[in-house]
């Protein structure tokens, strides 16, 4: 939602995520749009040829070390970690990334480069204190180890965040760290928040005094669009210039693949990437907000993670949905039999690949009940674009 605004306003930015991603392109966005596979491929040498420099000077300082005792003022500027450890000069795919995308931020020079940053691994925490973050997501406060990540990435001296908690301990957390560092927080402020339409082809609604659209399916995303709204403001206070009808326009046009996504109306179908526990409970709430329009027969395409599959069972249950069969994909027959035991009445077709899923899914597709396709990335990401495919021809 940043990005598109952003760009709307003008504005070139780069967008870098490090969650593994079917098209590892996906990962470095340039006004939503992924890298031409030349330029991608350019940056890839470029870092390469980084590591080789720094492997050079690590073991010209192992060297010096061994001979003499003493590194020269040159290599003094080398951690002592990287001279020390063993594999010092082997990157990961993330710092791969990091790195690549700030190459083509410098030489482009780019206007804004927004991280992604999912865990501890994320190597951006190396570098110095953004001036802003957002942080956003399911913020559940019994995940001590997640609370602490953000306690300890707000103290690393960021100067604002913009944050939207739903738990009041996590707020809290949140809020009190913040003001141990002077930091300034902004909170979306959810009573000015109305909703004027919510349909399969987006939404409406009014924030403080301004009436927006987004082309987004589910409440949740009008939850996010305030937070975004509330980052404007951020931005606007840090320099930037972003015009009422661009943010307005920019939202309008937003697009994300997988995220609740509307792929078919008529028969209903929704791929959303989701498999933490507390991100299912609310797509199941949106789903339900839609139920007068697709009934409550449904049908569901999940990885053959039981766990996931018996949370998803249980929050559509409760909300009186009837689940008549469950696709997946997998080529464990052993794996497929242990999950067929597990479901009881439930009807269960597995394929080995997303095509071949696909294939006996379609005939199966009626008006009268939706398919709900979700799981982590990489799997939902697959097949929908199956059936982004089938459904264009």
């Amino acid at each position: 939602m940043i990005a598109s605004v952003l760009a709307q306003a003008g504005h070139t930015v780069c967008e870098l995520s490090l969650t593994p991603l079917g098209d590892v392109r996906d990962n470095i966005l340039i006004n939503r749009a992924p890298l031409d596979i030349a330029v991608f491929t350019e940056l890839i040498e470029e870092v390469s040829e980084l590591v080789i420099d720094l492997k050079k000077q690590i073991e010209a300082a192992k060297a010096e070390l061994l001979e003499t005792g003493i590194l020269t003022e040159e290599n003094e500027k080398l951690p002592v970690a990287l001279i020390n450890e063993k594999d010092a000069a082997v990157l990961t795919k993330s710092e791969i990334l990091l790195l690549a995308a700030l190459i083509y931020s410098k030489k482009h020079r780019i206007d804004l480069t927004i991280i992604e940053s999912k865990d501890e691994s994320d190597p951006s925490l190396c570098l110095p204190a953004p001036f802003a973050a957002v942080i956003c997501g399911a913020i559940p406060s019994n995940d001590t180890r997640q609370i602490m990540r953000i306690k300890n990435y707000i103290k690393r001296g960021t100067n604002e965040i913009v944050s939207a908690p739903e738990d009041p301990r996590a707020y809290k957390v949140i809020s009190d760290t913040c003001a141990s560092i002077n930091c300034r927080l902004s909170v979306p402020v959810r009573s000015s928040l109305t909703l004027k339409q919510l349909s399969l082809l987006g939404s409406r609604f009014v924030y403080g005094s301004e009436e927006y659209r987004l082309s987004l399916c589910g409440r949740f995303q009008t939850t996010n669009a305030i937070t975004a709204i509330e980052t404007f403001k951020l931005l606007r206070r840090n320099g930037y210039n972003i015009p009422l009808n661009a943010e307005k326009q920019g939202l309008a046009k937003v697009k994300i693949p997988a995220r609740f996504e509307v792929i078919s109306v008529l028969p209903t179908i929704i791929a959303d990437s989701t498999y933490k526990a507390e991100a299912v409970e609310t797509v199941c709430e949106s789903l339900f907000d839609f139920s007068e329009t697709t009934g409550r027969d449904i049908a569901l395409c999940l990885p053959p993670d039981i766990a996931l599959i018996k949370k998803y069972l249980e929050m559509l249950g409760v909300r009186g949905y009837r689940i008549g069969e469950l696709f997946t994909v997998c080529d464990d027959e052993e794996k497929v039999k242990d999950l067929f035991g597990s479901l009881g009445e439930i009807t269960l077709t597995a394929a080995k690949n997303s095509k071949a899923l696909v294939k006996l899914i379609s005939p199966k597709l009626s008006s009268e009940r939706a398919l709900l396709i979700s799981g982590p990335y990489d799997f939902t990401s697959a097949i929908r674009l199956e059936f982004v495919r089938k459904l264009q021809f």
